[in-house]
């Protein structure tokens, strides 16, 4: 029998993860603040067989996510999988403290809240696999998101060094870096969105990652190509390309208007 934990699981990614990892003989953790949203889901998830297991809380207190740790290894072994997928896009640009504070309290923090309770039973049992849901925004700043992409590369970094930690327990580790996918919090960009995909399609992609027990799961392939050539560009040719695609994708935008 697996066990899995989600955070961010009564919508978007986390929603069409958990559904696509329901099968007979799991359990799954489902951890989100929205109460409600989490209890008409997990009907869905037991049509497939699995167990839900529900857990209200915020993944930005520590307090709370260790409760959250406590309850899952109170009910058995450790879990097979822990998927730290909550986090906000936030509104402004975050070059405000408060934006800032915000985005970054959820994204990064929010993610070690998630796991680290979880690794000292993990490394007992010598087993399991950590999957941390980051953005391919993370290898560059981009126009209006730099908290965003400042949380994204922080998790790169912090995920490289767990990975290296975690290893020689038997504990493997990925980090997904998806494009532009498509969910409550992407609805709300103003901006098209290249090579957007569905938060199903972006699933079953990350699932077939996590079963290789691939360090960095990215996707699209056209989208890490651009990215990866932006971050390795010197800044002043960047900025000017960024710049350039920002003034086409505003002007497309006024011609759709």
């Amino acid at each position: 029998m697996a066990v899995i934990v989600i955070t961010g699981a009564s919508s978007g990614l986390g929603e069409a993860l958990a559904l696509h990892l329901s099968r007979p003989g799991t359990t799954l953790h489902l951890i989100a603040r929205r109460g409600e949203r989490l209890n008409a889901f997990a009907e869905r998830v037991r049509e497939r067989g699995s167990l839900p297991r529900l857990h209200v809380a915020d993944v930005r207190s520590p307090d709370a996510m260790q409760d959250v740790a406590t309850n899952v290894l109170g009910e058995g072994p450790p879990p097979d999988l822990v998927i730290a997928n909550a986090g906000i896009r936030g509104e402004g640009d975050g070059n405000s403290g408060k934006v800032l504070e915000e985005i970054l309290a959820t994204n990064v923090l929010g993610a070690a809240y998630s796991i680290l309770p979880f690794l000292p039973a993990m490394r007992e049992a010598r087993k399991g696999q950590v999957v941390v849901v980051g953005s391919l925004a993370g290898y560059r700043g981009l126009p209006d998101a730099g908290a965003y992409c400042a949380s994204k590369a922080a998790l790169m970094a912090w995920t490289d060094s767990l990975r290296l930690s975690l290893k020689p327990d038997g504990i493997a580790l990925s980090l997904v870096n998806p494009g532009f996918v498509t969910t409550e919090m992407t609805r709300r960009n103003p901006y098209p969105m290249p090579f957007v995909m569905s938060a199903e399609e972006a699933a079953r992609r990350i699932v077939r990652g996590i079963h290789r027990e691939s360090p960095r799961i990215e996707f699209p392939l056209p989208m890490v190509l651009m990215v990866r050539l932006l971050a390795l560009l010197p800044p002043q040719t960047g900025d000017w390309l960024i710049r350039m695609f920002s003034k086409k994708n505003h002007e497309s935008s006024r011609r759709l208007d």
